[in-house]
């Protein structure tokens, strides 16, 4: 997301990332990797619940096309990190774009740890 951040923005829409992080984790993290957007920190997954962003099981996890799902990351070069203390590695992300009257313009919800829209996806639903 960091390296499409200015597509977005001149396309009007603002970046915010979500993370269930605590804010110490979360500025260490930062600090280390910095981003352009913001981050929120929300360790209770107060935001996860009101988005509709489920669990997964333990069965889902380790299904073979979420390993092999972790697998491709990794041949593209992303490092999978341990998780940090706290962190519910059976959280489910999503993404979501809203105007500025708070209306859901798009809508995910992973099925999986590893299923993510594409920016091609995300831009198209932005407007572009």
């Amino acid at each position: 997301m960091a390296r499409h951040y200015e597509e977005f923005r001149s396309r009007g829409y603002d970046v915010v990332a979500i993370a269930q992080a605590t804010p110490a984790v979360l500025t260490q993290y930062l600090s280390k990797n910095p981003l352009p957007f913001p981050i929120l920190s929300d360790p209770d997954r107060v935001a996860y619940r009101a988005f509709g962003l489920e669990r997964t099981s333990w069965v889902t996890f380790f299904r073979p096309g979420v390993i092999w799902g972790y697998l491709r990351l990794m041949l593209r070069g992303t490092r999978l990190r341990t998780p940090y203390a706290g962190e519910d590695v059976r959280q489910l992300g999503g993404d979501f774009i809203l105007n500025r009257t708070g209306d859901l313009l798009f809508t995910f919800r992973s099925p999986d740890p590893t299923a993510r829209p594409s920016i091609a996806e995300l831009l198209a639903a932005s407007g572009g």
